[in-house]
């Protein structure tokens, strides 16, 4: 365990040494936080509710997705990528690690600095601009909200560590990495909430792993997703998380075989 704590260690080291990006990105976030607050702002005047969204539900959402972006979306993976078309993936495989402990590891570093970064920003936004914040009327909403934000952490770590994996065959992987990025910012509810696209779409999101990562689990805090609803986003989570564990494994002894072949 000790290995583990010093790559956690080493890597929050690393997250804080970098002062001018670590900054950038912090500016980067607020700017966001401003913008879609001014836009549902504007959306909302002279209005109550929106999408069956109360206006607290709404800026809570908004808020609590810049959180939530912090805490799923932020990881190391895309060093895999660098790692084995480098060939320094060698060195971590002759030590005696889990190179997934190594990659959680590093992933738990980037998560604790960037989530702490984010409801810093969020606090001070809502205290500033006097916005409206829903909280759950039942304590159980919290334990279940929690859960389904695990799920959410794992599923995403298991969907980006299986992109970064097509290193192995590919040394042009950023591409799929950038487009799937792109496409999860857009499928997960992170630009806007899912109900404002039609029907279908949002029928078709619901059983696929992308709406599980934001949009669900900020729903279950907003208590809009309830009893058999709730029991089937949670069915989906953990479906698509076995699935995915399945994926990673069978593409990492895969991966390795190939790699082997190629001389690395």
């Amino acid at each position: 365990m000790g290995k583990y704590w010093a790559a956690f260690s080493l890597s929050i080291q690393q997250e804080l040494y970098y002062r001018a990006s670590f900054l950038m990105e912090r500016a980067r976030s607020i700017t966001v936080i401003i913008a879609f607050y001014a836009f549902w702002s504007a959306v909302f005047q002279g209005r109550d509710t929106l999408l069956g969204y109360t206006r607290s539900q709404m800026f809570t959402y908004i808020l609590g997705m810049n959180v939530l972006r912090a805490l799923v979306f932020s990881d190391k993976t895309w060093e895999l990528m660098h790692e084995i078309n480098t060939g320094k993936i060698s060195s971590y495989l002759m030590r005696p690690i889990s190179y997934v402990g190594f990659c959680l590891s590093r992933d738990a570093a980037d998560k604790a600095t960037q989530l702490v970064s984010s409801i810093l920003e969020v606090a001070l936004a809502a205290w500033l601009l006097k916005i409206p914040l829903y909280w759950p009327a039942h304590p159980a909403t919290f334990a279940v909200f929690g859960l389904t934000l695990a799920l959410a952490i794992v599923l995403y770590f298991l969907m980006s560590y299986i992109v970064a994996t097509f290193a192995f065959w590919t040394s042009e992987s950023a591409g799929p990495r950038f487009c799937f990025e792109l496409f999860l910012e857009f499928s997960s509810g992170a630009f806007f909430p899912l109900d404002v696209l039609p029907r279908i779409f949002q029928s078709v999101f619901s059983f696929l792993p992308f709406a599980s990562l934001l949009y669900f689990p900020l729903n279950v805090f907003l208590e809009r997703i309830t009893g058999p609803l709730l029991a089937r986003g949670l069915g989906v989570q953990v479906f698509w998380a076995v699935l995915f564990v399945w994926a990673a494994r069978r593409l990492w002894e895969r991966g390795l075989k190939a790699y082997s072949a190629d001389g690395g």
